[in-house]
């Protein structure tokens, strides 16, 4: 069964099909079985025998109807893989496990089918239905299974491919964000706290300092006096020879400036004498 159900996915058909064309098949490959069983629950009572070949008809084209539902199926659920939640892609998964097993399971009912007719008896008639009657309902379980992969996880529905992208960038952005944090909180706990030890650090740098500006004080109040006590030695130091010599050089020549200058203003008050005389 296994290599069967391999044959089948890997096949691969020479045309291109386009995509959307499932939902078109699946109408008809739950359609065609349903009136298909009608046909057969109603042969049992009327008992025509054109009700069975339209029957068999029916059956015929399901069975290539179910092949095409899954090619399309195929193609479609390949498209839509990628955008599905984890949910959603085992689901179609599943979903198309069982259109393999539908694929075979129309093909089995046609040849049954045809078994059965050829025995032309009420009880193969009655066994047959209830056979038909079952891959009915997995059909219809295979096309509830489609409504949830479209309704509930949106697979093919591009508004909710759309709101899947931005819920996929916003939860990215969250995980950066939280990334970021995490760092941050990190950075923040390997930074180490202010020790209180370093508080003493500063009185001693601080009474360091002004122990500096003391000891500054004191020897610019040392320089002070020291140039205090200079001056005074200076002005207290005895006159040298040649210092008198020049000082009384000085008052002499000042006492003949003085004795001129009086000698000018007595010339200067006399009275000049008269032509007449």
């Amino acid at each position: 069964m296994q290599e069967l159900i391999t044959l089948l996915d890997g096949l691969k058909l020479p045309i291109h099909i386009p995509l959307l064309m499932h939902p078109v098949a699946v109408h008809f490959a739950i359609a065609l079985p349903i009136i298909a069983l009608l046909l057969e629950v109603s042969n049992i009572f009327v008992k025509r025998k054109c009700v069975g070949v339209i029957s068999s008809l029916l059956l015929f084209l399901a069975a290539f109807v179910y092949l095409a539902a899954f090619f399309t199926g195929k193609n479609d659920g390949s498209e839509a893989y990628s955008l599905l939640s984890a949910a959603g892609k085992e689901e179609l998964k599943e979903h198309k496990m069982l259109g393999i097993y539908l694929v075979y399971g129309a093909a089995a009912i046609f040849i049954l089918k045809l078994i059965f007719a050829a025995i032309s008896s009420r009880i193969a008639k009655i066994i047959f239905t209830i056979l038909l009657a079952v891959f009915v309902g997995f059909a219809l379980k295979q096309g509830k299974e489609g409504g949830q992969l479209v309704y509930k996880y949106g697979a093919n529905v591009q508004a909710v491919s759309a709101m899947d992208d931005k819920v996929m960038e916003l939860e990215d952005e969250l995980d950066s964000c939280k990334e970021k944090l995490k760092k941050d909180t990190s950075a923040a706990k390997s930074t180490p706290a202010p020790k209180a030890e370093e508080k003493p650090v500063q009185s001693n740098a601080s009474s360091e300092k002004k122990s500096a500006s003391s000891s500054v004080a004191e020897s610019s109040s040392e320089a002070a006096q020291s140039s205090e006590a200079n001056t005074t030695q200076e002005i207290t130091v005895p006159a040298s020879p040649i210092q008198e010599k020049a000082k009384e050089a000085l008052e002499q020549i000042k006492g003949a400036a003085q004795k001129m200058q009086n000698t000018l203003q007595e010339t200067t008050t006399q009275p000049l004498p008269s032509s007449n005389e």
